[in-house]
């Protein structure tokens, strides 16, 4: 099962569009706000085009809602008026738990990666001789694995720093 549980559903285009109405704004006032053309925003709006996430935050703060809200929820009878003002800097608590589950998925993970290279090595050392073959496929092996680590420390670097800002 996928950490967000996805539908094929997609909220995101009418929720920009109802939320900017609510807000009464045009589509250049609200482009202006978060530092691009208008025309962003009506490809926001048509679907044709996804938010890079650093806009998607700066539209989830402009309608005072979280990001995962306005991505997963339908907002058409959404009332702005009622909703609390939304920090930037704070996450909701199903977030949290997104980002928790990111977290141990990282560990599963990094218990994966660990695994594999355990068994490669003791594979290898039990061999009397090593082909050329074997050897390449184990330099390449070793590579890979270097490589899987360094992104797997990015990864739980990002979530680390993620969980701190807020």
């Amino acid at each position: 099962m996928d950490a967000l549980n996805l539908t094929d559903q997609i909220y995101l285009p009418n929720n920009i569009r109802c939320l900017r109405k609510q807000l009464r704004m045009s589509q250049g006032e609200l482009a202006e706000r978060i530092g691009l053309n208008r025309g962003n925003i009506a490809s926001y709006e048509n679907g044709t085009a996804e938010p890079k996430i650093c806009n998607l935050r700066k539209l989830a703060h402009i309608f005072s809602i979280s990001m995962l809200d306005l991505t997963h929820k339908d907002l058409s009878k959404f009332d702005l008026s009622s909703a609390p003002p939304q920090n930037v800097n704070t996450i909701s608590e199903s977030e949290m738990v997104i980002l928790e589950q990111f977290s141990q998925k990282a560990k599963q993970i990094q218990n994966v990666f660990e695994s594999l290279n355990t068994c490669c090595m003791y594979k290898a050392e039990s061999l009397d001789e090593k082909p050329k073959d074997v050897q390449i496929m184990l330099a390449h092996f070793h590579q890979l694995y270097e490589a899987s680590q360094a992104l797997l420390c990015e990864y739980q670097e990002l979530l680390s720093f993620i969980k701190c800002k807020v």
